[in-house]
Parts: C-alpha cells; structure tokens; sequence
C-alpha cells in the first residue's frame, strides 16, 4: 500500500509505486495467456508466471501475471503449467498441388504447431505461382487453415533438366547471357527467390546469379555439381540445402569430382568422403559461409532416410497415414531404390556414416558461425508435413546443439533471414501472434515441443480438440480402398497389410493403373521377399505380364533384388519370357549385377 510521504521524496515513492507488481495496469487486449512460462528463444531461457496478452493478431504485451486487467469480453487462455514458443517454421518445405494440399498438406502444418514456411520451388507450369499465392492470400484472411507462406521460390533451375522444348531456350541456362535472361524473367514473374538446383552450368550458374544480385533478387537452394562451396558463398547464395555439401566439399576428391574425373563406384566415393574427411578444408568453408551470412539448412531428417531405408520399424511410421496413396507408393519405392542402389553391407554402412557425420559437420559449422535454420524437405520421402519439425529438432540436438539452440533455428532464425524479426520469431510486444502452447518445458528435453496443448494463428486459437480434428479429417481424406491398400503394402512390404486388403477384398493380381505393376511385380521390384512369399501363398501369378510385358522377375532383375528374385526362382518363375524383345536373362547380362548374375549361377539359370 502506497502512503503519502514527504515532498522532497514524493516523485521517488511515485516511481516505487508505478513499479509495484502488485499494481494493476489496465489493458485493451482481447485475449490473454494467463499464467504461462514464456520461452525466450533470444536467451534461451524462460520467463515465469506471465501473462501473454493479444489484441487481434499481435502480442501487445508480456506482463507478469495478474498485473493486467482485461476489458469485458476478453477471452483467457489458462497456461498453468504451459510453456509458451513462437510458431514453429519450416524454411524448406514444398506443396504438392496434386495432392490437395488444402485438406492434406496445410491443415498437417497446423495441426503440428507449424505456423510458417519457405516454399522451395513452384512447378514449371503456366499459372502455377498465382495458385500459391492465392492459397496464400486465403490463409493470411483465415479463409483456410494453413501456416503463412512466407516466400516462395521458382522452379527448381536445373540446366537442361526437366525442360520442355516448347519452353524459351533460356530457360536451359547453358550460358551466362541465357543465364541472365532466367533472372530477369522469374523476377518478372514475380518469385520470391531463385531456387537453385545441381544441374545447372557453370556458366549458366554464374550468369544467373550475376543478374539476380544486380536485380535484388535472392537465390538459394542446392549446391550444383559444378561449383564450389565457397563459389556459391561467394557468389550471394542466401542459403545452401542439405547439410551434405560440408562432405561434398571437405575430402581431397572435392576437387576431382566437381570435374567428373572420378570413376569409382558411388558407394567407394560416399564412403571416402566420411572417412576422407578433413577439418581444415571445412575450416575455409565454415569461416566463409559465417562471414557471408551464408545459412545452412541441413534437413537432417532426408540423409536419415538414406541410413534407414532397410529398417523396416523406420519404414513402418505410423503417421504415412495421413499421406496421399501415390505419395506413399513413391516413398516406399523411394527407399526401396535406395537400398537396391547398394543392399551391401558395405553400401548400407556408407549410408549410415554420411548421415551421422552429416550431424557432426552440422554442429562443427554452428559452433563456426555459420547460421543454421531449420528445415525439413517437407513431401519428400517419409518426410511428415508438420510433423517432421520435430524430427529434425531432435536431429538438430542429437547433432550436437542444446535445445535451446535447435529451437532458436525453427524460430527466431528464419524471420532473421528473410529479415523479419520484428513481426515473427519471439515472444515479444509487437510480433505477430502466432504461438504454441506445450505441456512440457522444451529446454529441458525436445521431445517436449510434440506435447502440444493449444496452436494460435493470427491470435486464431486452436486448442487440443481442433487440433485432433484436423489431424482426423486428413486422414479421412487419405484413407484408401482395398485394391490400393494392396498395391501400397507390396510396395511396402506389409505382408500383414496385404492379408487385411484381400480380405476386404482386393484382387490379388490387378494391375495398377498408373504404375502399370501388379502386386507381385511391386513387391519383387522392392526387394520385399517376404511380400513376394505372402502373394504367391495367396495365389498370385508368378509369370503374368503388365501392360508392357514385364513379369516380376523382370522387375527384380532390374531393380537388383537378390532375395525377391531367388524367392520367384524357387517358386518357378520364367526367365526366358521377353519385355519389348528382351528377356529377364538378357536383362541381367546387360546390367552385369554381380549379385543376380551369381544367383543365376548358383540355380543354374544362366543359359
């Protein structure tokens, strides 16, 4: 209680008096956070016992709580015992138009605590960017549920790659002029960024970014084969994709293969770069890429599914279930040819080590200086929208970085590099009100930002329940019949999931009208032998063709897979049946696989 006092102190008790916690200050807010622990991403600390106050969508307050008194009407969200971050980003994420990301993609985002993200590359399609940016424009009004796209860049610039000749010439960036001409018009056209990708010329590379910097235009995305890593520092690239360019760059063969010198098989050179690796190259690296402010992105969570793609526990993550059935079919075949690309011992270590060392460079280019922001590869293979943010903070720890650090890259670090801190990325008066209320302490442990009690979007609340029905309706719209359930788990290799499809019903020999395989050739083309097994017990055809004449063997043959292939041979399989002229045996000579062809020896199947 405040008492009258002498005059010649009067102004001091004034001031004791207008700092008094017990004192009640009130406020226009219409929405508060009462006693909440905020999460200082700038500190790495917390903040007890405060009240998070909101007008509209802005914080307009952090008070300590029970200081405030709120207008009648004020809505009030209880925090006892939450934790308070700023929405998470994912600054590599893409949307895939094909597969509804209105009720799919965006709504996982939410649902995960993800109010924001970088949008890597936009199809090379007439009308393609003002469809993202209308889909933008919708969930800045809150016509949609979705995180705000904060930037989104052009078509992945690739060289000739993947362009059509109807297309401009220039497009090809096969010179520096050509490449000059790309900048100009994509800035025309109105991207964000130039999305950067490795097949670009040296020439076309060093044209295009010349241009872009004259135009103000930023560039970012991969490291193209033809360029060095402090080339591409050097040159203005905003930020470099994937934390592999630290091994691309830091063995003695770095130069060698940037040339295409190198012919030693991809499982020799993978494994060279770990164990070839040196610190002082990366030195240079880390020490240019921090005096350029040059960030990395290293979606750790992509390199894990190189590692993991035999696992079958890995494999098997519940949450596919909310991704469209062509999407899993591409990332079960994904990871098939991963481990068909090398099944050996030898090659499946090589995966492994690049992935974990991939962490280690991770955390010794952090401690350099150099920025690091997170990002997943969102849509990419058994990469989750929305969910995977927690995986790759996990990732980011195991790395090597505190907690505090992980989170400050899936905040505050991404609004610093689009420049935008004083709108996103803290808890703070004056930022944008998007926000996520945890049940645990994510400093201590974080595992901790999965245990979401409440997503604010714009000062949009959306508590546990709404959460849990977005997350329902996704998979509603996922969900699948018996003959597609089918042809996803031979793609899989669910041997439990194929006997649930046929007794809902699903024919077990029906080709797939898109992947133009049957069930069988799926399974066989994956290497999945106990998938194989399983159909064929069911009854499956071991010689029937799809629609271009290939059996099963054929598909095992051309995908190296040993097992599924010794498994078809046991049961009788055919290899003298042709496929545009050309017979499984013809198939295996001319690939001259040394694990099919001794299999072949070993059954005598040879002639």
């Amino acid at each position: 209680m405040c008492r009258p006092f002498p005059t010649l102190i009067a102004g001091l008790v004034l001031a004791a008096c207008a700092t008094n916690p017990r004192a009640t200050i009130a406020s226009d807010a219409d929405l508060a956070i009462r006693n909440v622990t905020v999460v200082d991403v700038t500190t790495g600390r917390t903040l007890a016992n405060r009240d998070v106050l909101l007008k509209g969508d802005r914080i307009v307050d952090v008070a300590t709580a029970g200081r405030t008194r709120l207008p009648a009407g004020a809505r009030t969200i209880d925090g006892r015992g939450a934790f308070v971050i700023p929405g998470l980003w994912d600054m590599h994420a893409h949307l895939f138009m094909q597969f509804d990301p209105i009720r799919q993609q965006l709504p996982l985002f939410t649902a995960f605590g993800v109010t924001g993200i970088r949008v890597m590359n936009t199809p090379m399609l007439s009308g393609a960017l003002a469809r993202y940016r209308d889909v933008a424009a919708q969930i800045d009004t809150g016509a949609l549920t979705g995180p705000r796209i904060l930037s989104i860049g052009s078509w992945s610039v690739n060289g000739a790659a993947g362009v059509p000749n109807t297309m401009p010439q220039y497009y090809k960036t096969a010179t520096e002029e050509e490449g000059r001409q790309l900048a100009r018009h994509i800035k025309t056209a109105g991207y964000d960024f130039i999305k950067i990708y490795n097949g670009i010329p040296r020439a076309g590379y060093l044209g295009l970014t010349s241009e872009a910097r004259l135009l103000g235009l930023p560039f970012a995305g991969h490291e193209p084969a033809a360029m060095s890593a402090l080339e591409l520092s050097n040159a203005g690239q905003r930020s470099i994709e994937h934390s592999r360019i630290f091994l691309f760059n830091c063995w003695p063969g770095a130069d060698s293969m940037r040339k295409r010198l190198l012919t030693i098989p991809p499982t020799v050179q993978r494994q060279r770069m770990v164990d070839e690796y040196s610190p002082a190259s990366c030195a240079e690296v880390f020490g240019t890429f921090a005096r350029n402010k040059t960030y990395i992105t290293p979606t750790h969570v992509t390199r894990k599914m190189d590692a993991f793609a035999d696992d079958d526990a890995y494999r098997a993550d519940a949450r596919v279930r909310y991704i469209p059935m062509r999407q899993q079919m591409g990332w079960y075949t994904d990871a098939n040819g991963m481990v068909a690309s090398d099944p050996s011992p030898a090659g499946r270590k090589s995966f492994m080590d690049f992935y974990t060392k991939g962490l280690q460079l991770t955390n010794a280019a952090y401690r350099a200086g150099v920025p690091v922001m997170l990002g997943t590869d969102a849509g990419d293979s058994f990469v989750i929208p929305g969910a995977s943010v927690h995986d790759e903070l996990g990732e980011l720890v195991k790395a090597g970085l505190s907690p505090a650090e992980a989170l400050r890259a899936a905040t505050l670090s991404g609004a610093e590099f689009l420049g935008r801190t004083s709108e996103f990325g803290s808890v703070q008066p004056g930022r944008v009100a998007d926000l996520v209320l945890l049940d645990a302490n994510p400093l201590a442990d974080i595992a901790n930002t999965r245990k979401i009690r409440t997503v604010i979007r714009g000062g949009r609340v959306f508590g546990r329940a709404a959460l849990d029905s977005m997350l329902a309706s996704v998979e509603s719209t996922t969900q699948v019949d018996a003959q597609s359930a089918l042809w996803i788990a031979s793609v899989s290799g669910d041997t439990a999931a194929i006997t649930r499809a046929l007794a809902r019903g699903a024919r077990i020999d029906s080709i797939d009208g898109i992947g133009n395989r049957r069930p069988l050739n799926y399974a066989a083309a994956g290497n999945r032998a106990a998938a194989v097994r399983a159909l064929l017990a069911r009854g499956a055809n071991i010689n029937l063709t799809n629609n271009t004449g290939f059996t099963p063997a054929h598909h095992a043959v051309e995908g190296g897979a040993v097992e599924a292939l010794g498994v078809l041979l046991a049961a009788g399989a055919d290899l003298t049946i042709p496929a545009r002229g050309v017979t499984p045996m013809e198939t295996a000579r001319r690939l001259n696989h040394p694990r099919i062809l001794s299999l072949l020896q070993e059954t005598g199947r040879t002639r």
